[in-house]
């Protein structure tokens, strides 16, 4: 009985470290790392609500989107985690419908998404008020600051289909993006 309590007790403690640690790396702005720890971790922290939160932002911020799947099909239980399910889901649907329309060429121009500030949602809701058809570069500015743009077009990565972001600031590529 003592070394299950004292299994149990350990077990707690790891949790917590495990939870600490995610936030640690959250913080340092290490979101790459944070997401692939997270995920590591995931089945056994996939009831912490909080934790699988931070995984998906982590995840989000390193731009790795395709991650978010199980995130948001474990977030169900809290107002605060129903809303982050909702965010990675908008983030994820208009990944894909970004993805339709560039590839199959289908028209995305009468859906209406709530906004997000989030760079993804921000160049799909450019994308549907323009779509620049005949473009295979699709170059849009900034609404709130005409110093920075971005591009939108298609790209493989070993040899699978993605699309890419590259953010410019006074015409100087600052950022390269790749969901």
């Amino acid at each position: 009985m003592k070394s299950f309590l004292f299994l149990l007790l350990l077990s707690f403690t790891l949790l917590a470290d495990a939870g600490q640690k995610l936030f640690q790396l959250y913080e340092k702005g290490m979101y790459a790392q944070a997401c692939d720890y997270g995920y590591t971790l995931f089945s056994s922290n996939e009831h912490n609500e909080a934790f699988v939160s931070l995984v998906g932002f982590s995840c989000l911020k390193a731009d790795q989107i395709d991650r978010l799947s199980p995130v948001m099909s474990s977030l169900s239980q809290t107002t605060d985690a129903r809303s982050n399910s909702a965010y990675f889901a908008l983030i994820v649907m208009q990944k894909k419908l970004l993805m339709q329309a560039l590839y199959d060429n289908k028209p995305i121009r009468n859906v209406q998404f709530p906004t997000s500030s989030y760079l993804l949602s921000k160049i799909f809701n450019s994308y549907v008020k323009n779509p620049k058809s005949n473009d295979s570069i699709k170059e849009y500015q900034d609404a709130l600051n005409p110093r920075q743009s971005f591009r939108l077009y298609t790209t493989q990565i070993n040899g699978r289909k993605s699309i890419a972001i590259d953010e410019y600031y006074d015409k100087i590529l600052t950022v390269h993006h790749v969901y």
